[in-house]
C-alpha cells in the first residue's frame, strides 16, 4: 500500500489512457478466455462420424500414370461439365497431403478457358469412373493444363476433427501466409465487391489475405435454400455478404448421404473448426489469362455451413445454418447533404469478425467521404446483442488536420475488438451500427479563458465561468458550480480541459486493485472513458485524510489507497459529480485545450 494525493493533478493523466485501457481490457479478457471454452462433452457431441462419399473412390496408391478420366466443373452458369484428363504421375509430398496426383487436361470443346482456372479448386477428378480427389494446385505463367490433385482419402480426413458449436466462439487468428509465386494453391481467390481498390487493399492487409476487387456480386439479398449440393457444382464460402461481399469461390468435390460435403482441395484460412456460410454460386464466365485463368462468380443462395477448414480442403453441412452478425453504416456529409447507408452481415468469429468489421467500416467511410484531408467527424457506435439490455451506445467527435477518415474509426475499432473477445458467457454480438456525420469544417471549440474566485471556504460552492471560442466565431460563455471539499486545506487546483486532453486514468484497473468481472461492467467502464466532445471542469484538493489510530497501534503512518484506486472510473466520476468537484458538459464539437486556476482555501464555518 502507498499514498498519493487523493485527487491526481490533470497533468498526471497519461495522454494514452484510452490506448492503455483498451490494451488492458484485451489482456484481461484473453487471460480469462480459456474459462469460457465449450466443455469436453459439448465437443464430443459435435464430433462427426467418418465421411463416406456418395461416389466410389480410388486411393492415390492405386492410380497409375497414363490412366484417363475426367474432371467436373462449372465453366458458365450452374451446370458442371466434363473435361477429359490423363494422369501424368503420383507425386510424393510432405504434410497433410501425403501424395498428389499430377494430371493433364486433354483437348476438349469444354476446355475453352485454356486449362485450370482459379475457382476450379475442389473440382472432382474421376479416374476410371472412380473419384480420385480434387484439383488443388496449379502453376502461374505456365502450362495451365497441368494441375495437382489432392487425394480423396486425405480430404475425407478433414472430418476426423470435431466441429465447433455454432456460436461466437474462440478461434485462432488466421495465419499470414505469403503468396507462392511458383506452384500455388489455387487459393479459391477471395473477391471483394462493394469496396474500392484502396479500401479492399487495406482490408486485405488487415486480414493477411490477397483480395481481388470485383464488380460482380450477389444480385440481391442472399436467401437460405434447403437442399443438397452436387459434385462439380460451384460453391462460395462467405465472410461478408450484403451491400459488401467478401467471398471465396471454389468447387464441390464430394457429398455424402448425411448432408455433408467436401470442397476446395486445399485450406481457405487454415482455421480448423469454423462456422462460415456456404452458398451455391453462379459462374458468369471463365476468363482466359496468361497469368492464370479465373472464374467470375456470384453467390446465389446460402445452402449450408462450412464447419472445417483444414490443409486438405474444407468440409461442411447442408443441414445446418450458422448465425451471423449484422452491421450497418449510416453516413451523412453535412457540407453537401449526401447520405449513404450500407448494410451487411459478417461471419461469427471472435477474432476474425473484429478485423473484418473494422476494415469494412474504414473502407466504406473512405468511399463515402470521397476525399482525404482535414475535417471533423461525429461518430456514434451502437451495439446490440445478448447481454446488452436495450443496446449500448458510445458517441465521440474526432478532428484531424491531415486525414480525418483514418482517425475517426480507431476508437470504434478498439471497442468492437473488446466486445468480440470479451469472455463472459452472457454476451453475444447480434448487430453493430455506426452513424457518422462528416464535415470539412474544423468543428473545434477552444478553451480561451477561465474565471474563478481566488479564495473560497471549505465546503463552499463556487462559480466558474469558462469562455469558449468555436473555430473562427464569436466566443461563448458557460458557467459551472463546483463545491470545495469540506476537508480541503491550502490550495485547490481548478482544471478546465477537453475530454481528449489528459484523460482520466483507470487507476483501480491499471494498479491491479480491481478487474472487469462482467460484460455490463466492461461496457460501463468503456463508456466512462473521457470523450473528445466533453468539456470537463474539475477541482482538485491536495489534502490527504489521515487514518485514525487505535491505542497501542504503531504510530507510524499507515499508507492508504486513494478513493480512485478503490473505485472503477465510472464510480469515481459518479462520486465526484455527486460531491460537486466534477462537472462534464457534452457538445457536438471537438473540445481542445486546458487551463488551470488556483483557489486558496480557508477553513469553513463548521471548522470555526
Amino acid at each position: 500500500m502507498y499514498r498519493r494525493s487523493p485527487c491526481p493533478k490533470a497533468a498526471q493523466y497519461p495522454k494514452d489512457a484510452w490506448r492503455r485501457a483498451a490494451v488492458l481490457f484485451f489482456f484481461i479478457f484473453t487471460a480469462m478466455f480459456p474459462l469460457c471454452l465449450p466443455s469436453p462433452d459439448a465437443a464430443r457431441a459435435a464430433e462427426p462420424g467418418p465421411f463416406v462419399p456418395d461416389d466410389p473412390i480410388v486411393p492415390a496408391a492405386a492410380v497409375r500414370a497414363g490412366s484417363r478420366g475426367h474432371m467436373l466443373t462449372v465453366l458458365k452458369g450452374t451446370k458442371p461439365v466434363r473435361i477429359p484428363i490423363e494422369v501424368v504421375s503420383v507425386v510424393p509430398q510432405k504434410g497433410d497431403v501425403r501424395n498428389a496426383i499430377l494430371i493433364r487436361l486433354l483437348p476438349s470443346p469444354n476446355n475453352r478457358a485454356g486449362g485450370i482456372a482459379q475457382g476450379m479448386s475442389g473440382s472432382p477428378v474421376y479416374v476410371d469412373g472412380r473419384l480420385a480427389g480434387a484439383v488443388g494446385i496449379g502453376w502461374a505463367f505456365s502450362d495451365h493444363n497441368l494441375a495437382l490433385v489432392t487425394p480423396i482419402e486425405d480430404m475425407c480426413a478433414v472430418f476426423s476433427a470435431p466441429d465447433r458449436p455454432a456460436q461466437v466462439d474462440s478461434m485462432p487468428a488466421p495465419p499470414r501466409r505469403p503468396l507462392r509465386s511458383d506452384a500455388f494453391e489455387l487459393e479459391a481467390p477471395v473477391a471483394v465487391a462493394g469496396l474500392s481498390e484502396p479500401a479492399a487493399g487495406a482490408l486485405g492487409r488487415a486480414l493477411g489475405l490477397s483480395l481481388a476487387v470485383t464488380p460482380v456480386g450477389a444480385n440481391e439479398a442472399l436467401q437460405v435454400e434447403r437442399g443438397r449440393l452436387t459434385p462439380g457444382e460451384a460453391i462460395s464460402l462467405l465472410l461478408v455478404w450484403g451491400d459488401v461481399e467478401v467471398a471465396a469461390t471454389g468447387t464441390v468435390t464430394a457429398t455424402s448421404k448425411d448432408g455433408r460435403f467436401l470442397a476446395f482441395g486445399h485450406s481457405f484460412l487454415e482455421r480448423g473448426a469454423v462456422n462460415f456460410p456456404a452458398a451455391r454460386a453462379q459462374i458468369h464466365e471463365t476468363v482466359r489469362s496468361a497469368a492464370f485463368p479465373f472464374k467470375l462468380a456470384s453467390p446465389i443462395s446460402i445452402v449450408g455451413t462450412v464447419t472445417q477448414d483444414r490443409g486438405a480442403g474444407i468440409g461442411g453441412r447442408t443441414d445446418f445454418f450458422a448465425p451471423s452478425i449484422s452491421a450497418s453504416l449510416a453516413f451523412r456529409d453535412a457540407d453537401q447533404g449526401r447520405r449513404l447507408e450500407r448494410r451487411f452481415r459478417v461471419v461469427p468469429d471472435t477474432f476474425l469478425s473484429g478485423r473484418l468489421l473494422a476494415g469494412i467500416y474504414a473502407g466504406l467511410l473512405d468511399d463515402a467521404w470521397r476525399r482525404k484531408g482535414p475535417g471533423t467527424m461525429n461518430v456514434t457506435l451502437r451495439i446490440e446483442g445478448r447481454g446488452v439490455q436495450n443496446g449500448w451506445t458510445r458517441n465521440n467527435v474526432f478532428f484531424s488536420d491531415e486525414n480525418i477518415a483514418a482517425v475517426a474509426l480507431r476508437e470504434s475499432a478498439r471497442i468492437l475488438e473488446a466486445f468480440l473477445i470479451q469472455p463472459f458467457a452472457d454476451g453475444m454480438p447480434l448487430g453493430f451500427r455506426l452513424d457518422v456525420e462528416a464535415t470539412e469544417e474544423p468543428r473545434i471549440i477552444l478553451i480561451e479563458d477561465v474565471q474563478s474566485p481566488a479564495e473560497a471556504k471549505a465546503g463552499e460552492d463556487i462559480e466558474v465561468s469558462v469562455t469558449l471560442r468555436p473555430w473562427r466565431r464569436r466566443p461563448v460563455t458557460r458557467k459551472f458550480s463546483l463545491t470545495v471539499p469540506r476537508d480541503a486545506t491550502g490550495i485547490c487546483e481548478l482544471v478546465v480541459r477537453g475530454g481528449g486532453v489528459h484523460p482520466m486514468p483507470q487507476l483501480s484497473i491499471e494498479g491491479g486493485w480491481k478487474s472487469i468481472d462482467s460484460l455490463k461492467r466492461m461496457l460501463e467502464e468503456i463508456g466512462s472513458l473521457d470523450a473528445n466532445n466533453e468539456l470537463i471542469v474539475e477541482l482538485h484538493s491536495d489534502s490527504t485524510p489521515q487514518p485514525k489510530k487505535e491505542r497501542g497501534e504503531d504510530k507510524r503512518d499507515t499508507p492508504e489507497l486513494l478513493p480512485e484506486e478503490k473505485e472503477f472510473l465510472s464510480e469515481t466520476k459518479e462520486r465526484r459529480i455527486r460531491e460537486g468537484t466534477l462537472r462534464i458538459a457534452r457538445s457536438d464539437y471537438f473540445v481542445d485545450g486546458m487551463m488551470r486556476r488556483l483557489v486558496t482555501v480557508t477553513p469553513g464555518d463548521e471548522a470555526k
